[in-house]
């Protein structure tokens, strides 16, 4: 009898067997996404092949609908998804879930095909590259021709034109007819990247791709990738699966962002994920960053992939001027301004020039507070202080999502004199405003962006000259090109500075040098003002100097020491429990458990913990943490032991491959 061999995206790292729906061959089905029950569920699953079956047919379920009409899961997608079932421990549905996702929705009616109106490309004639450009387009260039698998680190300064280099990429692959996927860490650099690249390929050439479209765009999408009805793909993260026939070239702009590794399961990285697929390809894979991260300039020394120098910002010009202001003297209550700082924007604004001001914390103010009793107000959810917010009052969560008016009273001791602590974008935009009330200010944060709108519209807005200031989170350190800011202000570097995280020091480092990236890209000379409580750090000096080369050795220094990535791989086990106990003692038993593993089997590894989480209850759940340091594949070969283990009913255990941060 044959039977349909199905992967579903659950947990379980095998594959199941269903009969084809009546009057239909199962050949037919192969490649398609069907419906299928699981036990009191129906699950979207993955026909993967025909099988032989010889037991009981009785057992065996029959699907209950196809979802495509045509194949879409092509040999492509199953080998990388067994890759990334066993590079990042997950059952083959759940890889397969990332690579074709189960969300998308092929249209109920066909709508009549109707031409697009294309954009006119650009003269490129007009564009003339650097020495330091056309040696890089060369070299990766010559790649593509040669159909070679190989990956690029440019390591640009900020304005040195790795953009461009990026685009006389992917126009040597449309010319060679293939195709390119281009990533970009953020949303809020759609609009910018969109503009660009349709200006040069035209718009019937390329797809934007991000979580932003709808399940029937998505779906629309994924079919004219896979028929090369689109030449170029455009995107975030999942972007990286974009599933073109003859791929010849994966960008990966700024890719150093943590935003490129997955956290939720499939705990993939799709930086690792475009290396893979280059190779079934013989694809070029181009890493771009004026701050790269530690693993991937390490990789770059030791020749695992070539090093582009771009040491210089495109027409010779100059680096902003760098000023740091200490926090140290800086009384309470005072503005969050230095005189120095409001000196600086105060002048810029009249010579009619932008600002950018930079301040990593979102809300009014962090920290609510009981004057009587030193009571801080939590979550009731999570153990994390509630955030202030203004227009209108309330207390946020910005984990959970709890939300409720701004209390009058503590809830500990009764007394009335609750006063907000701290510093967020809210209440440095209100100061602004006070002190330069005829200027115009656009916020963009976590709230703000929640409306995917004004993405475009900072944009459209600071490019047009409508706006004076761009106020924001980190959502506005990276990829942004406007040339009439000459002013970065970062109100208070030190945000990231003492995270109990190992990449605490280089998130520092890649934010400052980011931002202060944005400001003199134009012809006025840009100037930047930090404030920070430590300018002795390390991480802040040699972001003054612009010299990541010194960053990076001080940093590694360190991380050899005390055997972190790049000198390791590194995974993180978490518990979860609602019940603390349960968490705790869970925690604990599989450490034990699995420390036993590692003695008996004579593996190379060391464990940390178990050790609280640094946000120790998130959605009223408690968490407890597990390091392992080793090479990824004994850290592997031990995870398949954790299915073993027997917890306390309602633990839940994950672990995430290289995740990007250990709180």
């Amino acid at each position: 009898m044959k039977v349909l061999e199905v992967a579903l995206p659950v947990p379980l790292n095998k594959t199941f067997y269903y009969l084809p729906a009546d009057n239909l061959s199962p050949e037919n089905i192969v490649g398609k996404r069907v419906k299928a029950q699981f036990g009191k569920r129906v699950a979207t699953g993955y026909a993967l092949s025909v099988v032989d079956y010889d037991g009981d047919e009785f057992k065996i379920k029959k699907i209950d609908g196809i979802v495509d009409s045509e194949r879409i899961i092509n040999e492509e997608a199953v080998s990388l998804a067994k890759y990334i079932s066993e590079n990042y421990i997950c059952s083959l549905g759940e890889a397969l879930s990332a690579i074709v996702p189960a969300s998308m929705k092929a249209p109920k009616r066909q709508s009549a095909k109707c031409k697009v109106k294309s954009e006119k490309c650009e003269d490129k004639r007009a564009i003339v590259l650097t020495s330091y450009q056309q040696t890089a387009v060369d070299k990766i260039n010559q790649t593509i021709k040669k159909n070679e698998s190989k990956t690029f680190l440019i390591h640009g300064v900020t304005a040195s034109g790795k953009t461009e280099i990026y685009l006389n990429c992917i126009e040597k692959a449309v010319s060679l007819n293939k195709s390119a996927v281009f990533l970009i860490p953020e949303i809020s650099l759609t609009a910018q990247f969109v503009e660009i690249v349709i200006k040069r390929f035209g718009s019937e050439n390329v797809g934007i791709w991000h979580s932003g479209i709808s399940s029937i765009e998505k779906y629309k999408l994924f079919l004219k990738a896979k028929k090369g009805e689109i030449k170029v793909m455009l995107g975030a993260r999942s972007a990286v699966f974009a599933p073109f026939e003859n791929l010849g070239v994966i960008i990966i702009d700024e890719e150093h962002e943590h935003t490129y590794k997955q956290e939720q399961k499939p705990s993939y990285d799709a930086r690792e994920i475009a290396i893979h697929r280059a190779l079934y390809h013989k694809a070029a894979v181009i890493l771009g960053s004026a701050t790269p991260s530690l693993e991937s300039f390490k990789n770059a020394l030791e020749n695992n992939a070539e090093l582009i120098e771009l040491p210089e910002r495109i027409d010779g010009k100059s680096f902003p001027e760098f000023k740091i202001l200490s926090l140290k003297n800086k009384f309470a209550g005072r503005s969050l301004f230095l005189p120095e700082t409001i000196e600086a924007i105060s002048k810029t604004l009249s010579k009619k020039e932008q600002i950018i001001v930079f301040l990593n914390r979102r809300g009014y103010s962090p920290s609510i507070m009981c004057h009587k009793c030193a009571s801080v107000y939590q979550c009731p959810n999570c153990s994390i202080s509630m955030v202030y917010h203004r227009n209108p009052d309330s207390v946020k969560c910005h984990y959970c999502g709890h939300a409720k008016k701004l209390p009058m009273t503590c809830s500990v001791c009764g007394s009335k004199e609750i006063a907000v602590f701290g510093t967020g974008t809210q209440k440095a935009e209100n100061e602004l405003k006070g002190m330069f009330p005829k200027s115009k200010i656009f916020r963009l944060d976590g709230d703000t962006a929640s409306f995917a709108e004004n993405y475009a519209k900072a944009y459209e807005g600071i490019k047009s000259g409508e706006y004076d200031i761009l106020l924001g989170t980190q959502m506005i350190a990276k990829g942004f090109d406007f040339p009439k800011v000459t002013l970065v202000c970062v109100i208070d570097a030190d945000t990231s500075l003492y995270l109990p995280d190992f990449k605490s020091a280089e998130r520092t480092f890649q934010l400052i040098t980011q931002v202060s990236g944005r400001c003199g890209r134009g012809e006025i000379r840009g100037s930047v003002i930090i404030q920070t409580s430590h300018p002795e750090h390390y991480a802040i000096s040699h972001a003054k100097k612009y010299d990541y080369a010194s960053f990076y050795k001080e940093e590694s220094e360190q991380r050899k020491k005390l055997m972190y990535p790049p000198y390791c791989d590194i995974a993180k086990i978490t518990v979860r429990n609602k019940d603390e106990n349960k968490a705790s003692q869970d925690s604990e038993k599989l450490f034990f458990y699995l420390d036993e593993i590692i003695k008996s089997h004579g593996l190379p590894l060391k464990m940390l913990g178990p050790a609280a989480a640094y946000i120790v209850k998130m959605h009223n759940t408690y968490r407890k943490h597990i390091i392992i340091k080793g090479c990824r594949q004994n850290i592997v070969k031990l995870s398949g032991f954790i299915s073993a283990y027997k917890q306390f009913s309602g633990t839940q255990i994950s672990i995430g491959i290289m995740p990007p941060d250990l709180i």
